[in-house]
């Protein structure tokens, strides 16, 4: 079917139910018989793009605003869109150690959009998941979100969290991918935290200082073999650091 189907009309031109008919197939179907598409505001209710999550200080979150890709999202089938950073109010965060989910919110009589969060996931009216982040009962450790928008790198689609390592043994963690991953990354750090500079790792295999890649990965899991080098670099080697013990983290994405 062509498109658009609608055509201009001209003053004095009798109006006739097609031109009412196709305008409103031009505007809700793009010309296409109704029962063939689902209607734009159907289309685009989950739409998102320019949407990153942040830490900021003293424990609250920031979606930055970048001009050439303007935080956008729809919520409630109104279009969104910032001019400016996007931040958290302080203290909102308490209790013990949870999972706090975090919202963007929408005003009535408003284009823009603030934030939320609660230690529930479900929506509520005006309201679009956006993120989780991990609380400790002291500070945020862990802040990531749930939208993929763009052609940015996502979250991963698979997350070890931290573990304790140490030299000449293999750890296998089962990615649940249910497929190859398309990359994966192995990063080490000096404390379960992780809350310090994140090593990629290489590791010492012996004592002639033979630098080697740590890990490997199948459909189902990713391999993780520590050096034999128990002096000082076995779970960790490169000008950055130096290290035999410490926690890795295994990072894969689809």
């Amino acid at each position: 079917m062509s498109y658009p189907l609608s055509s201009p009309v001209t003053s004095g031109q009798p109006t006739f139910a097609a031109h009412y008919n196709n305008l409103r197939l031009d505007a809700l179907s793009f010309g296409q018989a109704e029962a063939d598409v689902v209607p734009p505001g159907t289309f685009l209710k989950r739409f998102a793009q320019g949407i990153t999550l942040v830490y900021l200080a003293t424990n609250r979150l920031r979606i930055p605003y970048n001009p050439l890709n303007p935080p956008t999202l729809m919520i409630n089938g109104c279009m969104l869109q910032t001019a400016a950073n996007v931040d958290l109010p302080a203290g909102l965060f308490s209790g013990l150690a949870a999972t706090w989910y975090i919202f963007a919110v929408r005003t009535p009589g408003s284009t823009t959009f603030t934030l939320s969060v609660n230690t529930s996931p479900i929506e509520t009216t005006d309201q679009r998941l956006i993120g989780q982040c991990t609380w400790d009962g002291i500070k945020v450790t862990f802040v990531y979100t749930t939208v993929n928008s763009d052609h940015q790198l996502t979250d991963p689609d698979y997350d070890s969290g931290w573990f304790a390592v140490a030299c000449n043994s293999l750890f296998t963690k089962a990615h649940g991918l249910l497929q190859w991953p398309r990359l994966v990354v192995l990063l080490h750090s000096n404390v379960a935290e992780g809350n310090e500079e994140w090593i990629p790792v290489t590791v010492i295999q012996n004592g002639a200082n033979v630098e080697k890649s740590a890990y490997g990965w199948s459909s189902a899991n990713v391999y993780c073999s520590s050096g034999v080098d128990l002096a000082s670099s076995g779970t960790c080697w490169s000008t950055r650091r130096a290290s035999n013990v410490g926690y890795w983290r295994v990072l894969a994405w689809k």
